[in-house]
């Protein structure tokens, strides 16, 4: 359907291409592209259709870092034109253009840029992998959440468009590389169901940092990373280390699925023990550890024999009747709060 020549807009592309980020936000691209071409940003858009903006031009070249762009089905078409590039090629590497994000219809192209995004954060690209690509201006990616890691340069960005610092660089701090590509094993082999496990050791450390924020491993971290102590944006970037290890010992857990009273004990007096470690006070975090062994005290039923291995680990059934199979770490938990609540509200 993407692919049928239409009666309006563009017939041909732009003379000249910009190197593809995968999972760029459609604005960063469209913006860049303009750019390559020697337009600004609002002459670009009134080739993809129409749409709302500002009238101030400065106003929208601020929008790629921001707010998103959407496009509808005819939209996509504009795009593909433009860039001379497939609908279907361009929808795998914007991942805003996926059927699911694309505007309602008509056969009129419509762009859109709402307040924020509808799904996502927009997190600066690394630098590094950005110039490996050719690209050499900032761009943004789409992103689950509101940070990233890059564990191949060692940098980690967030949504907060600060300068102070505006990316944070690793390595002082090898431990949270560790920890991203522990993550990334969890994903590999287990699908899902590793990353709603590390989803779940994440919440429980956003707990331990919102009721301990001064636990010396922090303090240390988030000063290294030269950001403030409290700080919501540095409580990613300090946790994520004790995160990493938990999300492992929840995995034995599963595994072993002794989940009686007993086997319950055993595995909670293990964590006390990383915990003490950790030098985190086991009597006043062990409440987020309670609530996550509640969720998971009975075992789903076993996947098939025959399903492949990353589909074999099934999570309780308490966790799964709550937890998201898509989106944010604090989505796809069965633990309840978020980053930013107050200890009281834990």
């Amino acid at each position: 359907m993407l692919d049928i020549p239409v009666a309006y807009g563009p017939r041909q592309p732009l003379p000249l291409r910009t190197p593809y980020v995968v999972g760029e936000s459609t604005g960063s691209f469209v913006n860049r592209y303009a750019h390559s071409n020697g337009m600004e940003l609002h002459e670009f858009l009134d080739r993809v259709g129409q749409g709302k903006a500002s009238e101030d031009p400065a106003r929208v070249g601020k929008y790629p870092q921001v707010t998103e762009m959407y496009v509808n089905a005819a939209g996509l078409r504009y795009l593909a034109v433009l860039t001379d590039q497939p609908a279907a090629f361009l929808q795998r590497m914007l991942p805003s253009l996926a059927e699911q994000h694309l505007l309602p219809g008509t056969d009129e192209a419509v762009w859109k840029w709402p307040w924020e995004p509808s799904e996502g954060h927009l997190v600066p690209c690394c630098t590094l992998c950005a110039q490996d690509r050719g690209v050499r201006e900032p761009a943004w990616l789409m992103s689950a959440d509101s940070w990233r890691v890059c564990p191949r340069h060692h940098s980690w960005t967030d949504d907060s468009r600060s300068d102070d610092p505006a990316f944070v660089d690793l390595a002082e701090l090898p431990e949270t590389v560790w920890a991203h590509r522990q993550r990334q094993r969890l994903r590999r082999w287990f699908g899902p169901a590793g990353e709603e496990l590390f989803a779940d050791a994440f919440q429980v450390a956003v707990h331990w940092w919102t009721t301990m924020p001064h636990a010396t491993r922090w303090v240390q971290r988030a000063r290294s990373a030269g950001l403030e102590v409290r700080a919501m944006r540095a409580a990613p970037l300090v946790l994520y280390p004790e995160a990493a290890s938990l999300a492992l010992a929840m995995l034995r857990f599963e595994h072993d699925g002794k989940r009686d009273p007993a086997g319950r004990a055993r595995w909670l007096a293990s964590v006390q023990h990383l915990m003490e470690g950790w030098e985190v006070d086991f009597g006043v975090g062990k409440q987020p550890l309670l609530a996550w062994l509640e969720r998971h005290s009975h075992a789903a039923a076993p996947a098939p024999a025959h399903s492949p291995r990353r589909c074999r680990l099934r999570l309780a059934m308490g966790h799964d009747r709550i937890a998201a199979r898509t989106g944010s770490l604090d989505r796809r938990s069965c633990l309840p709060w978020q980053l930013g609540m107050a200890a009281a509200e834990l």
